[in-house]
């Protein structure tokens, strides 16, 4: 960026000579000149320079008036003094009035090291100011989610959960308007189900009731499933169908993200600023995403205690395993917070190496991977006859959509479709497929994985063993890679869980398939009440 220099001198020839100077720096420089004293001041008032040179000896006006008036309009704004004579006490009076250096006129091959230093202080000085508020945002957004997730995971109503939570959201990044779409009539319109409001900002929840994406919006859901979210500081940079709804709101900014319960589209959360065009930093951004996984979580689970709720009639017929089942969640539950507790210790001692990001994906993911077990489970009523099909390809869908990637084919094709296991092989094994998919995505090698539009799967089973093939020339590159005794091996956690499930991981002859093979075991668990 061009620098604006404002050079206060009454005499043409020692101006020539800055000028001289200032042409021979390797930056570009926008010059003005001002000898008299009106100059200077409505310059500096409109004009509004980056950096001062001034004479100290003028005819009209002296250098200290102009210091102490620069300083004054425009403070910290860099002020070089210069003189043709100027004694000691002279030059420390003018550095006491924030001078940021003084020059002697014979000497000015120093000016552009002067204006170097100062323009470099001025980028340091900024760029620490930044990193402190950057620093500052950050404590008030991680106070703001601990809040929120403490809120989300209490009891009460989830109606009023959610607009607690709008509200603090929208109070903590300080927007005009915080909003939740839901989606209905199979996912082809949306509309408007929470809104809050910022003081004088009109809500606009009951003219946003029924949007149909196909004729409303056709942009808006591709953008948010295939991009993860939406942005823009001016909604006019959006597509011109975005632009018909948004303008008759007043929006002129906004950022949203959708919302998902398991892997189907929801909705999504968004906020909107309506009194001037606004950048989201980083720090926005982050929290955003944050909330937005939250709240799909909160959907998830309210969308599961409703369809418990449906369900009580099939409850009924069960009563006589009532207490059965209610010992056998709590003993799987008290195991997989064991679980995932253990992993975050593992990863804890290893903190200075591997990215926090990092750490808070993979144990995301780990916790899907688990989920997804739980709901076939609550699908099935018992956790003896668990599909392995099912199970692996609802664990490979949800890896590949936490890296981002979106339109992967996951292609089963089994011996028979009634392979089937029980709980106690069945977590280890999601666990074992996400936490395999994480690393391969993470390698650093000199070719990183690049997923086909197609993973095909074949899954075989005989009197004893299940073998999955997972058929990926490039999967099976890099995991053949991360096999192999060297310092980019698999993690510790993978190598726990393959032993706990007895598996085997290998590479097929032909180097085009990852194969996991493990014994199939009706294995109880310890202290489990596990029955058919």
């Amino acid at each position: 960026m061009i620098k604006k220099i404002l050079i206060i001198e009454d005499s043409q020839f020692d101006y020539e000579l800055m000028l001289r100077e200032l042409n021979m720096m390797e930056q570009d420089f926008e010059v003005k000149l001002a000898t008299t004293k009106p100059d200077f001041e409505v310059l500096l008032s409109k004009w509004v320079p980056d950096l001062i040179i001034s004479d100290y000896d003028l005819k009209t006006f002296s250098g200290t008036e102009n210091l102490i008036h620069a300083k004054k309009v425009i403070p910290g704004i860099p002020v070089v003094i210069l003189s043709g004579d100027i004694t000691r006490e002279e030059e420390i009076a003018l550095l006491k009035n924030r001078a940021n250096d003084v020059l002697t006129k014979d000497n000015l091959k120093r000016l552009p090291f002067a204006i170097k230093r100062i323009l470099n202080e001025q980028k340091d000085k900024k760029k620490l100011t930044n990193t402190l508020a950057e620093l500052e945002e950050n404590l008030k957004f991680q106070e703001a989610l601990a809040e929120i997730s403490v809120k989300l995971n209490s009891l009460g109503s989830f109606t009023k959960k959610i607009n607690q939570v709008i509200k603090k959201l929208g109070e903590t990044v300080n927007v005009s308007r915080v909003y939740i779409f839901e989606d209905f009539n199979s996912g082809n319109n949306t509309r408007n189900t929470f809104e809050w409001c910022a003081d004088g900002v009109a809500p606009e929840i009951e003219n946003l009731q029924n949007l149909d994406y196909k004729n409303d919006m056709p942009s808006l859901k591709p953008l948010l499933v295939n991009d993860g979210l939406m942005v823009a500081e001016d909604i006019h940079d959006l597509p011109a169908d975005m632009v018909e709804v948004l303008e008759p709101q007043n929006i002129k900014s906004l950022i949203v993200y959708p919302i998902s319960v398991g892997e189907v589209f929801y909705g999504f959360i968004g906020f909107d600023e309506v009194r001037k065009k606004r950048a989201w930093t980083k720090s926005e951004d982050k929290l955003i995403k944050s909330i937005s996984g939250l709240i799909s979580n909160a959907f998830s689970e309210y969308k599961s205690e409703q369809k418990l709720k449906k369900s009580n009639k099939k409850l009924n017929r069960l009563l006589d395993e009532k207490e059965l089942l209610v010992g056998e969640v709590h003993h799987r539950v008290k195991n997989n917070l064991a679980l995932i507790s253990g992993f975050l210790q593992l990863d804890q001692m290893d903190l200075g190496i591997k990215d926090r990001d990092e750490i808070i994906s993979a144990n995301i993911l780990r916790i899907k991977s688990i989920a997804i077990i739980h709901e076939l489970v609550y699908e099935l009523g018992n956790f003896s006859d668990i599909s392995v099909s099912e199970t692996v390809k609802k664990v490979l869908i949800v890896s590949f959509i936490q890296e981002r990637i979106q339109d992967v084919q996951v292609n089963i094709t089994t011996s028979n479709k009634g392979i089937k296991f029980n709980i106690n092989q069945a977590v280890p094994l999601s666990l074992l497929l996400s936490e395999m998919i994480f690393e391969i995505f993470r390698f650093k090698g000199d070719k990183k994985y690049k997923p086909a539009e197609e993973l095909r799967v074949n899954i075989f089973q005989d009197d004893v063993n299940i073998r999955i093939n997972l058929i990926d020339k490039e999967l099976a590159r890099v995991a053949d890679l991360l096999l192999k005794e060297n310092d980019q091996n698999f993690s510790e956690i993978f190598n726990v869980l393959a032993k706990q499930l007895g598996a085997s991981i290998e590479i097929s002859r032909n180097r085009e398939s990852v194969i996991i093979g493990f014994e199939y075991r009706d294995v109880k668990g310890s202290s489990s009440a596990l029955t058919k």
